[in-house]
């Protein structure tokens, strides 16, 4: 029979792991939102809804990053109906769950919430039922004052959000 020798040096190093190894993600499944990270009427939530003791859970976890929309969700999303004023967002039926989205927690709310949380925001695009120009006009509406992009939503908060 062959024998194996395995030598661990920890000195030895091949290079640095990058912290947002350790990260995670939010998706608009079961209690993982509502009522998970965002809970308005809850007693531990903020002036903005979110839970304090899920923001103290992920700090003290170590959570580095955290992708949004995460998941299966982010397969059919549709960043314009989760930005601007919420109670002009349109309320879906999310076939994948059978669940009605009310979108009340979106683009804004992930930043804030992420700042929060001491994590680095990570978006992820819709290429699954969306393109390229969609996500062209995402990473636009997030990152250029007044926005270059056709669609028409509140850029203001976000882009002061990212640069803070």
């Amino acid at each position: 029979m062959l024998e194996a020798k395995i030598v661990c040096d920890k000195n030895f190093k091949i290079g640095n792991i990058d912290p947002r190894l350790y990260g995670s993600f939010l998706e608009h499944m079961g209690r993982v939102i509502y009522t998970g990270v965002y809970e308005p009427e809850n007693l531990s939530s903020d002036d903005e809804g979110f839970r304090g003791d899920v923001l103290e859970k992920v700090r003290e976890m170590g959570v580095t990053s955290v992708r949004y929309p995460g998941g299966n969700f982010v397969s059919a999303y549709r960043w314009e109906d989760g930005v601007g004023p919420r109670e002009s967002r349109p309320r879906k039926l999310e076939l994948a769950w059978k669940a009605i989205e009310t979108n009340e927690f979106g683009t804004n709310e992930f930043i804030h919430w992420a700042r929060k949380a001491g994590v680095e925001p990570i978006f992820t695009v819709n290429l699954g039922t969306r393109g390229i120009e969609e996500a062209v006009q995402y990473i636009e509406y997030c990152n250029f004052p007044g926005g270059r992009s056709t669609v028409n939503c509140e850029k203001t908060t976000v882009y002061k959000s990212l640069m803070e």
